[in-house]
């Protein structure tokens, strides 16, 4: 591993331990939690496979930064064991516009290739929206693994397998493709990959730049517009012999200086290490290895409040994995915090930072449940005292309007939302969720700055709303 700057700050706390009968594969609230989110209510939001030798079904569970633990669902089995509603819910919740949360499933659904579902905040109406591999030939992707909110209130992500299916793709079942959902009901494949055009396939994620463009990684790092413009912005190095391609090991997060970061396994050199790239494509730069690739995993890795990148790891040679802040400068590791098995172990999902600050996260293996015994996975917290972290208002529509017609703010961390003001003037408002409030000009409004107050703090528009 790369050298630790200094030494470890803050304890790792077991918030939820997962009870499973490891015998019998007998676990209610499921096993092995994957990516959590924090919703505008303040409350955490993830989903668990339900797991003994071979993982199947699983659930969505809500549970407060407390530890107050409500499991919502479970994906039940059909009469001959198939599982027409979706198993293996492995990728992160999304919060829509409707109030509803949104996932996928990397099996189950028609096609046993998985299902998008709908669920609300208390458990109920659940309903899968779209079912995977339903079109000709996959043309609609199959085994879904990512799902984010885009700016436009639609569902964007990708799905690992379907879509073309050409010589190089043949034995992956396709490979892959770019789709969007618009809630009720309007499922949309944008782009189909090409591995042998587009040295790309096996998308890992999507995530939506600040300038409205998409990108991602898997055998290179890609852009994709709205418009549908494919770009590859740097292809990872191709070694011969035995050509072996390096690839992504996690989804891309941009910090603020517009730069994506992402974490790549060098095959050739069994190692993993992160690297960065402009959204230009420009500036692709490795930075020193992290750990041997062997057993290497990294999750989801965010910018963190004190302008670092925090992750969360698992790797052979230390048992438990752990969580790593780094310098998005040097790439210099700043801190590495081991798990001890007894409070999680194998944090494959990676990180968030919740909104008092605290690093969460979810861990497919360790902690402990009554009387002792082994959980099958845990959801866990950091306080590594870091402040909490602001929210930011992008933009707001229409720009003008008079008292009494109605805004729409688009923004981030919409979380524990107590007050919006429009030049100082309180507004009645509804938060859709952590990206998205609509809003009325108040009577006594001026023109200027939309301002809105979260558990984060109050953050103010740069632009100016102009009162008719």
């Amino acid at each position: 591993m790369a050298s630790v700057g200094h030494a470890q700050t803050g304890t790792i706390v077991q918030l939820f331990g997962f009870p499973c009968a490891q015998q019998t594969g007998n676990c209610p609230a499921g096993a092995s939690p994957d990516v959590l989110i924090q919703a505008s209510d303040g409350n955490l939001y993830g989903a668990a496979e339900v797991s003994g030798e071979l993982p199947q079904g699983g659930t969505i569970f809500k549970i407060t930064p407390s530890g107050q633990f409500t499991r919502l669902f479970a994906f039940p089995a059909g009469g001959s064991g198939n599982y027409l509603e979706g198993s293996l819910p492995a990728t992160a919740l999304v919060e829509a516009n409707d109030g509803f949360i949104y996932g996928t499933t990397y099996s189950g659904g028609a096609a046993a290739l998985g299902v998008l579902f709908r669920i609300s905040k208390t458990g109920k109406d659940f309903k899968v929206v779209h079912s995977f591999c339903s079109a000709a030939n996959c043309a609609d992707g199959s085994l879904p693994n990512s799902l984010i909110l885009g700016q436009d209130g639609s569902l964007y992500g990708v799905a690992e397998a379907g879509g073309s299916n050409n010589s190089i793709c043949v034995h992956d079942g396709g490979c892959g493709t770019i789709f969007r959902f618009t809630p009720p009901s309007t499922f949309t494949t944008l782009f189909e990959f090409d591995g042998s055009t587009e040295i790309s396939r096996t998308p890992i994620a999507l995530i939506q730049g600040a300038d409205g463009n998409f990108y991602g990684a898997g055998a290179n790092v890609f852009s994709f517009t709205p418009s549908g413009v494919f770009t590859v912005l740097a292809t990872f190095p191709l070694f011969p012999p035995p050509f072996v391609i390096n690839s992504a090991d996690s989804q891309l997060v941009q910090a603020s200086s517009g730069t994506l970061y992402g974490a790549l396994k060098a095959y050739e050199l069994n190692q993993a290490q992160f690297y960065e790239i402009d959204p230009s494509g420009s500036n692709f730069q490795l930075f020193p290895q992290i750990g041997i690739l062997s057993g290497f995993f990294i999750g989801s890795t965010i910018q963190a409040s004190d302008g670092n990148l925090w992750t969360a790891f698992s790797y052979t040679s230390d048992t438990n994995g752990g969580i790593l802040a780094m310098s998005p400068e040097t790439g210099a590791i700043l801190q590495n915090i081991s798990f001890s098995n007894t409070n999680a172990s194998l944090p494959d999902g990676g990180v968030i930072q919740g909104a008092d600050g605290k690093i969460y996260g979810t861990a497919t293996n360790g902690g402990t449940v009554a009387k002792g015994k082994m959980a099958g996975g845990t959801v866990w917290s950091l306080d590594a005292g870091l402040p909490a972290p602001a929210g930011t208002v992008a933009t707001f529509t229409p720009a003008s309007g008079a008292v009494g017609s109605e805004v729409t703010i688009r923004g981030s961390r919409f979380i524990g939302t107590t007050a919006v003001t429009f030049n100082g003037v309180s507004a009645a408002f509804t938060v859709l969720n952590t990206s998205f409030i609509t809003t009325t000009v108040p009577a006594g409004a001026t023109s200027g700055p939309i301002a809105v107050k979260n558990l984060g703090g109050t953050t103010v528009s740069t632009e100016q709303f102009t009162v008719q």
